[in-house]
């Protein structure tokens, strides 16, 4: 798998709901976000699904997945004035896809519990180390 296409699936992954909802006034737009996971989860590179997904979403607003892309993962609130608060977390504190399939990263916060994989449905991998 491409890092493109690893990098797409985890933006899928972590925001398929809000992705489901964006397509909703798209005939058939909802299941385009099925298709990319059963491809997934299925063993394929789902690349020709995201391509379809990505497709659908440019033609809403220009934007495709990138609309949902997070960027730079940060500790704590962004918006807190605060010193040391929103600084980027180290890459070695992120939890990551318990397969190695996809990019999705997620950063622990003490009211959080940790993401499940929409792929293979296990938790996200702890940091290597703990």
């Amino acid at each position: 798998m491409s890092e493109d296409t690893a990098a797409e699936l985890g933006v899928v992954c972590e925001h398929a709901r809000d992705i489901r909802d964006r397509l909703e006034p798209v005939p058939g737009g909802p299941a385009l976000v099925d298709a990319v996971l059963g491809a997934a989860r299925g063993g394929g590179d789902a690349s020709a699904e995201l391509a379809e997904l990505q497709e659908a979403l440019v033609a809403l607003d220009g934007r495709g997945l990138a609309a949902h892309a997070d960027g730079v993962h940060r500790v704590g609130s962004g918006g807190a004035g605060v010193a040391g608060i929103g600084l980027p977390r180290p890459a070695f504190a992120l939890y990551g896809c318990p397969q190695g399939r996809c990019a999705r990263t997620w950063e622990p916060t003490p009211a959080e519990d940790v993401p499940v994989c929409l792929v293979s449905g296990a938790a996200l991998r702890p940091p290597r180390g703990r």
